[in-house]
């Protein structure tokens, strides 16, 4: 079923408020904007009839908002290819971490999972014995998609989907994707730069720098926010410490990649500090009331 434009508003208009609102519904919508227009999605005829009443009656300030009566959802199936259309790169990243996961756990003696890891590595005796292998480049980027636990693989994939879902949803799964890419190699590189060489992974680093692009981007950005709240940046950045300080292990936490989630929050803030730049100076450019557009 295609999408609805039940509110299309000029940019400078506001729906944030609104729109959290509908998710406290349980409001399924998107919010875009095209050229100088900001519009408000949904994917129901019936429920952009009560959407669109719920936004007449927010403009007359009115104080109790209406119920917004959700229908029974479609089967699984179709909601899985509705969300894989809208958000490939957030599913496609918990799909092959799944898949990393289940690896790691059914490959005991590592001999599949050494393929990628960022090193290449042998067992001698007790020892891994460690090196740097030639023209495999997909190691860059493959320990992203590995996860050594329950746990771990769980909290990642939870913040992946929280985080992840907002960015791709907002501004394309272009740019999600090439956050993820970025991120992703840089974090690794900068573990095994920085740090002993060691068996690691975890789709860690690319979270931490998903937040630190939400967070930059909405501070510069505030009428684009992308709503993603402190209390999560701040138990990040917490659980950052406590790795570093090395009491991860109180958590149940294990071993951490310390400077995988530092390069990784870093290049997210300075990835959302350009793009919040870009994006402003663009829209300046292209604002009406722009004198330099005047002749």
């Amino acid at each position: 079923m295609a999408e609805i434009v039940v509110i299309d508003v000029p940019i400078a208009e506001d729906l944030q408020v609104f729109s959290q609102y509908l998710w406290k519904q349980g409001v399924s919508h998107r919010v875009l904007e095209n050229n100088d227009r900001r519009l408000l999605l949904v994917g129901d005829k019936a429920v952009a009839l009560q959407v669109r009443n719920a936004y007449e009656r927010f403009l007359a300030g009115e104080a109790e908002a209406p119920r917004i009566e959700v229908p029974q959802g479609p089967q699984a199936s179709v909601i899985f290819s509705k969300l894989l259309a809208h958000l490939p790169v957030t599913l496609g990243g918990i799909i092959l971490s799944i898949l990393g996961f289940l690896l790691v756990y059914f490959d005991r003696d590592f001999g599949l999972v050494k393929y990628f890891t960022f090193f290449d590595f042998d067992r001698v005796n007790a020892y891994f014995v460690f090196s740097v292998p030639s023209d495999e480049y997909w190691r860059f980027i493959t320990p992203i998609f590995l996860h050594f636990g329950l746990m771990h693989i769980a909290f990642n994939m939870a913040m992946l989907w929280f985080v992840g879902q907002r960015i791709e949803l907002l501004q394309g799964s272009v740019r999600m994707l090439g956050i993820c890419m970025v991120i992703g190699l840089g974090s690794n590189i900068m573990q095994a730069r920085y740090s002993e060489a060691a068996i690691f992974g975890g789709m860690s680093g690319v979270v931490y720098g998903l937040l630190g692009y939400g967070w930059i981007w909405s501070l510069l950005r505030p009428e684009k926010n992308l709503m993603i709240p402190n209390v999560i940046l701040y138990f990040s950045l917490f659980m950052m410490v406590v790795g570093f300080a090395g009491l991860a292990g109180l958590f149940g936490a294990g071993n951490v990649a310390n400077v995988a989630h530092l390069g990784g929050l870093i290049m997210g803030c300075l990835m959302g500090l350009g793009a919040a730049l870009i994006d402003k100076y663009s829209s300046h450019n292209n604002s009406p009331n722009n004198p330099q557009d005047k002749p």
